[in-house]
């Protein structure tokens, strides 16, 4: 389907290279005539082959011109198909739910992008060039053949190639087979060096490189396995596709030679037929590599199919919508529960809690008690069940999700920062000017750490920002929230990695941005959230208490057990 749209846009200039290419093909029977005429003129002493080698040169001097127009028309086209894939890939990638990269990590995408497209640009490229070629050449050869010179030679010159084009059919199943294993085996190889490189300051802390070898040499093994395998079949084309081949032409001489001895044919026509049969032939020897090209792609092209096949999250209705929805930041969960796809249990149960509009709530909790999860439910990374997320009274599913998570400032615990510059990881796409970027960096309390290095905001950060320390790569984080100035601002454990001076000082500034918004600020810590209006503390997914920090210590539950283990280290103040 996604080629048909693309063909029906390109299909002229790729129709006009495959006409070319025809007419290319074409023109080639002319040279084995020519030249056959000439040794026959040459063999009765007639001198006379000028206008025989000028017919030569200017069919050469025609094809070459043809032969780089009809490069040009297909192998555009192609370049223009791969460009269109990878990035109908790339589109629909981010924009599915976040279960599909729960369920497998990037490797996959990053293997279509770079692996399967290229596989099918070939094959319709490269791939449908030599189809041509065979089919075209081939055809017309035979006929020439057949009809000028000799039937019984043609008939016998070419019966060994049936039963090549027989065994090549046979092959090409199982290389589809084969190489849908190797791309799958790629992608496991490309997603561990990913995952590993992008680890890799733990991986040396921990002097882990020696078992992270042993690991990668496994991966990497599997993937020689699979290629091994697709290389073993590949290997029996080459016997195939060139011994018999070379029979044709032994069987050409010796049926040719006899014809040529009852007077029935001249030696210039078995030269002109030798010349035939190589056109007929010189494909067939590349049937094998041919039918690799076309299954490597037909394998990719159902790879891409099914990729691209994969639902988006349902409650898109405009992936393209940029308004930011108008919310006055109201919310609610009425009994919510919930169950993340590979989960065994529930991360969140019967989680019911409002917060109204422009004020600031506390979430605490042990590790894995849910609160990531119900601001994960509240950008829509994760589908709610109908009936138990509200926002401003509206169930949350019938919200366009773009323009409310435009209308959401966030900060994850992972603070994931790109390889641009800091002014562009805090604009993040946004179009902002210098003070405004600025002013988000001075409430973040990362403004001295910019202001320190030599270029500043223009600084290039490395991949995931590790030109900065990780409270650095927070705090630019919670900077890229601040400047979206939106109506709810949802922090998820932003000061994990701050010094206790910084945090306060972050604390404090976000006290003052928070006036007139609606604020939940998730963390381990309790003084983080000891100036919210009200704290909800969660254990095992449900919400076990809440109230001011006052009334919480007051109730000796959870919250106290927490502040006190804090305050004892000195974390609490």
């Amino acid at each position: 389907m996604l080629l048909k749209i693309f063909f029906v846009r390109h299909w002229p200039r790729y129709g006009l290279g495959i006409l070319l290419l025809i007419v290319t093909d074409l023109l080639s029977l002319l040279i084995p005539g020519a030249v056959g005429k000439a040794v026959d003129r040459i063999g009765q002493g007639d001198g006379q082959v000028q206008e025989l080698l000028l017919l030569i040169g200017a069919v050469a001097i025609a094809m070459a011109i043809l032969r780089f127009l009809y490069r040009e028309f297909i192998i555009g086209t192609t370049r223009r198909l791969e460009y269109y894939l990878r990035d109908q890939i790339f589109k629909h990638a981010l924009y599915l739910p976040m279960n599909t990269y729960d369920d497998s990590g990037p490797g996959k995408i990053m293997a279509l992008i770079v692996n399967d497209v290229t596989s099918v640009r070939v094959a319709i490229g490269l791939g449908i060039m030599m189809l041509v070629d065979a089919v075209i050449m081939g055809l017309a050869s035979f006929l020439v053949m057949f009809h000028n010179i000799d039937p019984s030679l043609t008939f016998w010159s070419v019966a060994p190639l049936p039963f090549v084009l027989v065994g090549t059919a046979w092959l090409g199943r199982i290389v589809h087979v084969r190489f849908r294993r190797v791309q799958e085996k790629f992608s496991e190889l490309t997603e561990f060096a990913q995952e590993l490189f992008g680890g890799i300051k733990v991986v040396k802390a921990f002097g882990a490189e020696t078992r992270f070898i042993d690991r990668f040499s496994q991966v990497n093994r599997n993937n020689m396995t699979a290629n091994l395998s697709l290389a073993e079949i590949q290997a029996i084309y080459i016997p195939i596709t060139h011994v018999a081949p070379l029979l044709c032409y032994a069987i050409a001489l010796l049926v040719g030679g006899r014809l040529i001895m009852e007077g029935k044919i001249s030696v210039g026509d078995l030269t002109a037929f030798t010349g035939y049969l190589g056109l007929i032939i010189w494909p067939v020897m590349g049937l094998g590599y041919l039918v690799n090209i076309v299954q490597r792609g037909m394998a990719s092209g159902v790879r891409i199919n099914e990729f691209l096949a994969m639902r988006k999250h349902e409650s898109f209705t405009d992936e393209n919508a940029s308004e930011q929805a108008a919310i006055d930041g109201e919310i609610e969960f009425r009994g919510l529960s919930f169950q993340y796809p590979l989960a065994s249990t529930p991360s969140l149960k019967e989680v019911t809690l409002r917060i109204p509009a422009g004020e600031t709530v506390g979430i605490v909790g042990r590790t894995g008690s849910g609160k990531t999860t119900l601001l994960r439910l509240l950008l829509c990374l994760y589908p709610a069940p109908d009936g138990t997320v509200y926002i401003d009274g509206k169930d949350i599913n019938q919200y366009e999700i773009a323009g409310l998570r435009k209308a959401i400032g966030y900060v994850p615990q992972d603070s994931a920062l790109f390889s641009l510059t800091i002014g562009e990881n805090i604009a993040f796409g946004e179009t902002y000017d210098r003070d405004r970027i600025a002013e988000a960096a001075r409430r973040a309390v990362v403004e001295t750490d910019i202001d320190s290095r030599t270029e500043g905001y223009d600084t290039l950060l490395g991949e995931k920002g590790v030109r900065l320390s990780g409270g650095q790569r927070q705090r630019v984080a919670v900077a890229r929230a601040l400047i979206r100035n939106s109506s709810v601002l949802l922090l998820d454990d932003v000061f994990a990695s701050l010094d206790y001076k910084t945090q306060n000082q972050l604390v404090e500034n976000l006290h003052e941005y928070e006036a007139g918004r609606t604020t939940v600020i998730v963390s381990q810590r309790v003084a983080a959230v000891k100036h919210a209006r009200f704290i909800v503390v969660m254990d095992n997914g449900r919400i076990c208490a809440q109230g001011t920090h006052e009334q919480l210590i007051q109730a000796k539950g959870l919250y106290y057990k927490l502040y006190e283990q804090q305050l004892a280290a000195g974390e609490a103040t």
